[in-house]
């Protein structure tokens, strides 16, 4: 060691600096962890599976060397990933990988705000290997069937020098090729919390933060551009609620562990006895009970919850304006039950939630109509679960905790 150790380039350091012309993705990229990572070349946005959530990484080397302007652009064509729906890339799902991502980077690049100023090593039509292609400011589906069509006729069009086919930054966690079923269901997490981050950027944008503060701008992000990205929120953020649920109750793991010892593997002559550590969600499901909860929706939560007992275990918790103890029971993996309402009163989200927080779960899922204050903070997260009425009449904002509408 030469004594003097050089400091790792942090991103977030440079954020509001590259930003602060650019309303719209700086407030986007708040949102979103950047994190250092030299294992990719260059940049990119993914899917962290472990935080159900997508973030920027890039290469510290490779920002660092780079002007202002290009970290700046560089960050801007990440953070149009994100808004224009790449990261699921659904549409492009008839295109083999590599040409999606073309087509990707091609309609971001080729932006009215992007192109001029853009690195020389990035796609851009009129340079290799798109020369052919003359039409800027595209979607990604028609530069993604131009480049389909031309591969028919020569199958190397489009591969060029620069890597695959040109890209510069890391798509390898687009889309969801290769997931098992719970992994998809926790990248339909990440989705719905993207499009939730976008929507609360846009809002800010246009209307300001709600506080009294003045609407932000869109800086240099154009009209055509801005009904792109309010379309791909739209559109592409949709959930299944069931698999919500399920990824939810799947992902709350964490406190009842099991170890035992291993057998000694007779290869490995000399090492250590392992363990084994078993992890069980411990899941509680609130479930209001006062009369303005329509049965309707408490049949439906029944049944959906008849499926979820296949995989866990869950304690059930009536309450109304209070928690009625007499009646919590524990819903056993693999049991049947039918709906019941015990209680009919008035509505009070504190009760459960201080039941909740007196004890160890890992998760708290409260079903209502959402028509009460807001409740106590809760120790583990906590997820709302209503339906089209209650979320467009509940009295209070949930903030940051997750609403899972039904219908």
């Amino acid at each position: 060691m030469d004594g003097m150790i050089k400091k790792i380039y942090k991103l977030d350091r440079d954020i509001y600096h590259l930003l602060k012309d650019e309303p719209f993705f700086a407030l986007l990229s708040r949102q979103l962890d950047k994190r250092p990572n030299d294992s990719i070349p260059t940049a990119g946005i993914r899917y962290n599976p472990d935080r159900l959530a997508y973030e920027i990484i890039y290469n510290p080397r490779f920002m660092e060397e780079l002007s202002d302007d290009v970290k700046k652009w560089v960050l801007m064509h990440e953070l149009y990933h994100a808004s224009l729906g790449h990261c699921q890339h659904r549409k492009l799902e008839e295109l083999d990988r590599n040409t999606a991502n073309q087509a990707m980077d091609l309609a971001i690049n080729s932006l009215s705000n992007m192109r001029y100023g853009a690195p020389d090593f990035v796609l851009m039509p009129e340079r290799e290997p798109f020369q052919d292609i003359v039409s800027y400011g595209k979607s990604a589906e028609w530069y993604g069937n131009h480049i389909k069509r031309e591969k028919k006729k020569d199958p190397e069009y489009g591969n060029g020098s620069g890597g695959q086919g040109g890209q510069f930054d890391d798509h390898s966690d687009f889309g969801e090729d290769g997931l098992t079923e719970e992994e998809a269901m926790g990248k339909q997490i990440a989705d719905k919390k993207l499009g939730e981050a976008i929507g609360k950027a846009q809002n800010e944008c246009d209307v300001g933060d709600g506080k009294g503060g003045e609407p932000k701008g869109w800086g240099t992000v154009s009209q055509a551009t801005r009904r792109q990205i309010r379309d791909a929120v739209k559109n592409a953020f949709k959930l299944d609620p069931k698999k919500v649920l399920a990824s939810f109750i799947k992902a709350s793991v964490a406190a009842d562990k099991k170890t035992s010892v291993t057998k000694r593997n007779r290869r490995l002559p000399g090492r250590k006895f392992g363990r084994r550590t078993q992890h069980r969600a411990n899941i509680a499901i609130s479930i209001d009970q006062s009369g303005s909860v329509s049965d309707e929706l408490l049949a439906r939560v029944f049944a959906w919850l008849n499926d979820f007992a296949k995989f866990a275990s869950f304690t059930v918790i009536p309450f109304d304006h209070q928690v009625f103890e007499e009646k919590v029971y524990v819903w056993k993996k693999g049991e049947k039950r039918r709906k019941e309402r015990v209680l009919c009163g008035g509505t009070d989200f504190s009760p459960p939630s201080a039941y909740v927080n007196k004890r160890s779960f890992d998760g708290h899922i409260v079903v209502t109509d959402m028509m009460a204050s807001k409740p106590i903070r809760s120790n583990c997260q906590r997820l709302w679960l209503t339906d089209s009425y209650g979320a467009r009449r509940g009295w209070f904002n949930p903030g940051s905790e997750r609403v899972l509408v039904l219908d």
